[in-house]
C-alpha cells in the first residue's frame, strides 16, 4: 500500500501536510518525497498560507525512508528525500512539526529542519542508518552535533542508539513534548500564535536565522548525498538491506 500525502488548506491561513499510511509505519517513498515538495512548493506559492504543519498519523510520525529506495539508488544519482529536505530547509515561512509514536531516520532529519516541533511523550527516534551500513541525510550529521554536542550525537548516529522524547527535548530536537495524542493540538496552538505576529516580521526573522547556516546545511546535504550513494552502491549495504527483508519473510 503506497504512503498518502494529504495537503489541507485552513481559511485561517495554516497548511496541514499529513503522511498516512498506518499500515507500513508511514514509511516515505518517491511517490512521497515528490508529493511533499510538491506541498512544499504550493504552500510556498499560497500568499494566503502563512504557517506550515507537517505531521503523521495518530501512532506514528514516519519510520523514515523505504529500504526498497535504498537498494533502488545503487543505480541513481540523485536521493529525492534529500531534494525534499532541501526544499524543507530552505521553506520561507514557520514550519511546524507534530510527531507521536515513531520518528526514525529521515523522520528525526525533518525535524531538525522544522522551525518548531513536538512530540507525544512516549515518541520513540532513532537514526538507524549505521544498522543497515548506511549513512546519514538531510545534513543530520552536521545539525545534529550543532544541537546535541558530539557524544551525545554520535551515539545516536553512530550506534543507532534510541532515545526518548525527553531527550529529544532536552537537547533541542524538540520544542516541547506533549500528553500522547496532543502533539497537533500543540502544533496548531504554535501556529496561532505566529499568526497572531506581524506577517513580514516573521518571514524577516526566519530569513536572518536561515542564513546564518545556509552555507553549512547545503554543504552537509551535498556531502552526505554523495557519501549515502556511494554506501548504496557497496555490497555491504546492499546485504545488509537484503538480510533485513529475508528475517522478516523468515522470522
Amino acid at each position: 500500500m503506497a504512503t498518502r500525502i494529504t495537503a489541507t488548506r485552513r481559511d485561517d491561513g495554516i497548511m496541514v501536510l499529513k503522511i498516512s499510511c498506518p499500515e507500513r509505519r508511514n514509511i516515505l517513498d518517491e511517490a512521497s518525497y515528490t508529493q511533499l515538495i510538491e506541498g512544499l512548493a504550493a504552500a510556498k506559492a499560497d500568499d494566503s498560507v502563512r504557517v506550515l504543519i507537517l505531521t503523521g498519523t495518530e501512532n506514528c510520525f514516519t519510520a523514515g525512508n523505504d529500504l526498497a529506495n535504498y537498494k533502488a539508488l545503487a543505480e541513481a544519482d540523485s536521493v529525492t528525500a534529500i531534494t525534499f529536505l532541501r526544499r524543507l530547509h530552505a521553506f520561507p515561512k514557520p514550519a511546524i512539526a507534530a510527531a507521536e509514536g515513531i520518528a526514525m531516520g529521515l523522520g528525526v532529519s525533518m525535524l531538525l529542519h522544522c522551525d518548531f516541533a513536538y512530540a507525544g511523550l512516549s515518541t520513540r527516534f532513532q537514526l538507524p542508518f549505521t544498522r543497515f551500513a548506511l549513512s546519514p541525510l538531510g545534513a543530520t550529521t552536521w545539525l545534529l552535533p550543532q544541537l546535541a554536542g558530539h557524544k551525545a550525537a554520535a551515539q545516536m548516529l553512530l550506534l543507532g542508539q534510541a532515545f526518548s522524547a525527553g531527550e529529544a527535548r532536552e537537547i533541542g530536537l524538540l520544542t516541547d513534548t506533549a500528553p500522547d495524542g496532543r502533539a497537533l493540538e500543540q502544533a496548531f496552538d504554535c501556529a496561532a500564535r505566529l499568526l497572531a505576529k506581524p506577517g513580514e516580521a516573521v518571514l524577516a526573522t526566519k530569513a536572518l536565522m536561515r542564513e546564518g547556516q545556509a552555507e553549512a546545511v547545503k554543504a552537509a546535504l551535498d556531502r552526505e548525498e554523495q557519501m549515502l550513494l556511494a554506501r548504496c552502491r557497496t555490497p555491504e549495504a546492499q546485504g545488509a538491506i537484503d538480510a533485513f527483508y529475508a528475517r522478516r519473510r523468515h522470522p
